[in-house]
């Protein structure tokens, strides 16, 4: 089965292996999309299994309310009776909208619908219930949401109940792009907590799903925000003149060169934290409106704090190890993201000795290129090992690059 016609997924982690929870879509092998959030089950990150759905349907509330075909960018965390689901009804680009909730004993099990959360109508307000986010910090629970229209809020959750801790709150804004930029297009909000740095992180994804969608992240000192890009920027962003340089952008549609595919609009990301491990779980399509497919790639983290992403899907769950300096010169294959959506095509550059500093696998400059984090991995394009970059540029602008074989 794999991860084809995964949309915004997210995985959880427990003893039986990882879960992946995703939105109904249209499966290959059906005639029609499912209904009640797709579920499929891995051992290893890399082969995935069907595990049917975890809600027997619509919830009739949710699907009386919105209108929904499908159930949309779920949410899965663990509470002291097993797991709760949090997942979006809508139809596309309405914001009659609800976000629901769902529990179980196990990521196994069906899920059993406990009620709306969170609704909107597009006629009180411009927010929008939707790509549900729940954030455990300390005693205290934490729902990020939003889709285009009003931006992304934050509201706080009940943690005995799953519910909102003041029904009838709404939350506070905490990212946001202008109306007038394709009514505001931003969505997919998650909030992740780095111990290491304790900072609050927010990644969102930027602009069209279905061609071109980027990954960009803010960080803050307290979940509440202010939520900032590189350059110290809010993500509260309503000038239309700077609405491409809100964010810090880590990743776009791109082509490595010899590579059969490009990988576009990657978007609506999750991320799975294995303690001394994280990854950036997302998807992608091969062109414009195609078929979604689910990728895992690794997270690194700059010596400036900030999250880069591995270039490639993971091959296993340990499959990243460091480099010694001398395995780093060479020619490269390097992609450089810009303000643009637009594919960006790799350049190749000869990388000398003299370019390289390194102070370890997270501590690595390429003059001229960027700073980041340079490791090797198994590259699913040329299926053998390669070293690999990851990080910044100077200016703020995501860098992925592989070195030639």
């Amino acid at each position: 089965m794999g991860t084809w016609d995964v949309h915004d997924p997210t995985i959880v982690h427990d003893a039986a292996g990882f879960t992946m929870f995703s939105t109904d879509t249209r499966r290959a092998d059906q005639n029609h999309a499912t209904r009640g959030i797709q579920r499929r089950h891995s051992s290893d990150l890399v082969r995935w299994s069907d595990a049917g759905t975890a809600l027997n349907g619509i919830p009739a509330d949710a699907e009386e309310w919105s209108h929904a075909g499908g159930l949309w960018a779920p949410e899965v965390v663990p509470y002291a009776a097993g797991y709760r689901l949090y997942y979006a009804a809508s139809t596309f680009g309405s914001q009659r909208s609800a976000i629901g909730l769902a529990t179980s004993p196990s990521l196994s099990d069906t899920f059993t619908p406990q009620g709306i959360v969170l609704r909107t109508d597009g006629v009180t307000d411009q927010r929008n219930a939707l790509d549900p986010n729940v954030v455990i910090d300390g005693n205290k629970e934490w729902l990020c949401y939003g889709s285009f229209f009003a931006g992304i809020y934050l509201v706080e959750l009940n943690p005995a109940t799953g519910f909102l801790k003041d029904p009838g709150d709404v939350g506070h804004r905490i990212a946001a792009r202008p109306r007038a930029l394709n009514n505001g297009s931003i969505e997919g909000p998650f909030i992740y907590h780095s111990p290491v740095t304790d900072d609050y992180y927010l990644f969102a994804s930027y602009d069209s799903l279905s061609h071109s969608y980027n990954i960009r992240v803010g960080r803050a000192k307290t979940i509440t925000g202010p939520y900032l890009d590189y350059h110290g920027n809010s993500m509260i962003a309503l000038d239309p003149e700077r609405a491409n340089y809100s964010g810090t952008k880590i990743l776009g549609s791109r082509h490595f060169a010899g590579e059969h595919q490009q990988l576009l609009a990657p978007g609506h990301c999750s991320v799975l934290d294995l303690g001394t491990t994280q990854y950036l779980v997302y998807h992608n399509r091969l062109q414009p409106g195609g078929r979604p497919f689910g990728m895992v790639s690794q997270l690194h983290w700059t010596t400036e704090g900030w999250p880069v992403v591995s270039p490639n899907h993971v091959h296993s769950v340990a499959s990243g190890h460091p480099v010694l300096p001398n395995a780093i010169p060479g020619d490269w294959d390097v992609v450089t993201f810009t303000d643009s959506t637009d594919v960006i095509e790799s350049q190749s550059i000869s990388v000398t000795p003299d370019m390289v500093q390194t102070s370890g696998s997270e501590g690595c400059v390429l003059a001229g290129v960027g700073s980041g984090a340079v490791w090797q991995e198994y590259d699913w394009s040329v299926q053998k090992e390669r070293v690999v970059f990851s990080g910044l540029t100077s200016e703020g602008w995501g860098v992925l690059a592989k070195r030639q074989v």
